[in-house]
């Protein structure tokens, strides 16, 4: 896997600051921003495309937002995946919001006064909570970079539920997949860190929260431009292991 090339190639692209900003702008947009999942998995089509057929004139591997309907169409898919895997967390939450519901009508002087200690009950739930969230979480990290892979590949929700193909991919290229998760982790979490210092600009009147959304959108998308490239590169790849009627395409719609 070529590391590198998928940071260089973004510069290669003679229009890639007008890609990036007006991408900045549609990501900083709530819904329309799907669009930059869907920008990310267009990428990766690309490279995959590019790289199996390297003879073919594969134009540029940064898409156009012209076709911002596909381009929304596939992060729509991409977040309804994301939210199906997301479930189980949603019902911890309401299984412990209930609980503490029960539990403050259950010692309603206890929770009535400000000096008393909150009871075992209220601890036992957060720790029960956290214990079962975060490993759930990490979990998602990890499959997350398959989701945008299936996406390109079949182009379907119901792909990204495939867990036999899914664990055959990984399987496959266990060592490539582990570089795509921690270098997707890393940047995010570099991105994370970065637009902290970066928040002072909220205080400019009237633009500032628009500012701030701009850029943390923008770095968004330079980290899913990253990924899609390295998605792309292991989708390859799998094609080239694989061959006749095995072997599968990049959806096109």
């Amino acid at each position: 896997m070529d590391i590198g090339k998928a940071f260089a190639y973004i510069s290669e692209d003679k229009e890639w600051t007008k890609k990036l900003l007006l991408g900045a702008v549609i990501g900083a947009i709530p819904i329309a921003n799907f669009a930059i999942y869907g920008y990310q998995i267009q990428v990766a089509r690309n490279v995959a495309a590019a790289l199996d057929r390297p003879e073919a004139d594969a134009g540029s591997l940064l898409p156009d937002w012209n076709d911002f309907g596909r381009l929304f169409v596939d992060g729509l898919r991409f977040m309804a995946a994301f939210f199906i895997f997301m479930l189980p967390v949603f019902v911890l939450m309401g299984c412990m919001a209930a609980g503490m519901i029960a539990l403050t009508a259950s010692q309603p002087e206890t929770f009535a006064s400000s000096s008393a200690p909150p009871p075992p009950e209220f601890f036992a739930l957060f720790g029960l909570m956290f214990a079962c969230v975060m490993p759930y979480s990490l979990l998602l990290y990890a499959v997350w970079p398959l989701f945008g892979i299936q996406i390109a590949r079949r182009g379907s929700v119901g792909s990204c539920l495939q867990f036999a193909e899914m664990w055959r991919l990984v399987r496959a290229q266990p060592t490539d997949y582990l570089l795509i998760v921690l270098i997707f982790f890393g940047l995010y979490m570099g991105v994370s860190l970065v637009m902290l210092p970066a928040l002072i600009v909220v205080f400019i009147p009237c633009i500032g929260g628009f500012i701030y959304a701009g850029l943390v959108s923008g770095a968004l998308l330079l980290v899913l431009m990253v990924t899609g490239h390295l998605q792309g590169q292991f989708i390859a790849a799998d094609n080239q292991m694989r061959s006749g009627d095995e072997m599968l395409e990049p959806a096109l719609e």
